[in-house]
């Protein structure tokens, strides 16, 4: 849960000056788990009712923005008939995304969703798998590092007291803990990087979006394909 996993952040950037506050490490996690929710999306499936036959509830875990639709099985059968994708769309109104079908089904139907949603973690809900919950963490700490870092870059070898002269810069070792940390979940999740530790572009396929000025064929907003 949340209260684990700021324990382990804390133990991972523990010093003794305490640079890091617990609003910083906060800041940290979510983002660390807003990455993991981009690099290992949840996959959900979810049964939803098709009330009017053409409009498609959106499934309880949709981010808006962030989820993207798998596919659509409409009826659910067995085995399962999943729906050509240009058998439904997504569009945006000024509520937000819908789901609709192109040929509208009997009201009443139901609808079965695979989709991805972000990952959860609350005093009462965490869906990071175990064995990824260090490397979330990991991800966490190096955006903290890099903080405290930032903090030690100003500071002069000069400025450093007598009893660490040998020593490697503060900003130095914070960066090397950054790094290291980075790596650990980048080994983890298997994405590649290089020989400085820096993480490999993605390849995505090549693609434009166009906006036409054309009505849709049903005459709502603008539909639009993802996922």
């Amino acid at each position: 849960m949340l209260a684990d996993f700021q324990d382990l952040v804390d133990d991972l950037v523990r010093d003794a000056a305490q640079w890091v506050s617990p609003a910083q490490r906060d800041r940290a996690v979510a983002l660390a788990l807003a990455r993991y929710s981009k690099d290992r999306p949840r996959e959900l499936v979810e049964d939803v009712i098709v009330a009017d036959g053409v409009e498609i509830p959106l499934p309880t875990a949709w981010g808006q923005g962030t989820s993207d639709l798998r596919t659509v099985e409409c009826p659910v059968v067995t085995p399962p008939v999943p729906l050509d994708s240009a058998a439904w769309y997504i569009y945006r109104t000024p509520l937000g995304e819908q789901i609709g079908l192109v040929s509208a089904v009997t009201p009443g139907t139901t609808a079965r969703l695979a989709y991805s949603a972000l990952h959860l973690l609350t005093d009462t809900d965490d869906t990071v798998p175990a064995d990824h919950i260090e490397a979330v963490a990991c991800y966490a700490a190096s955006l903290l590092a890099e903080q405290v870092a930032t903090v030690h870059a100003n500071s002069s070898d000069a400025t450093i007291s007598a009893d660490s002269v040998d020593r490697s810069h503060p900003a130095r070792e914070w960066a090397a803990r950054a790094k290291s940390y980075r790596n650990r979940y980048f080994a983890t999740l298997g994405i590649e990087i290089n020989a400085q530790g820096v993480e490999q572009p993605r390849m995505e396929a090549a693609g434009v979006v166009v906006d036409m000025e054309l009505p849709s064929t049903t005459g709502r907003g603008r539909l639009y394909r993802r996922g």
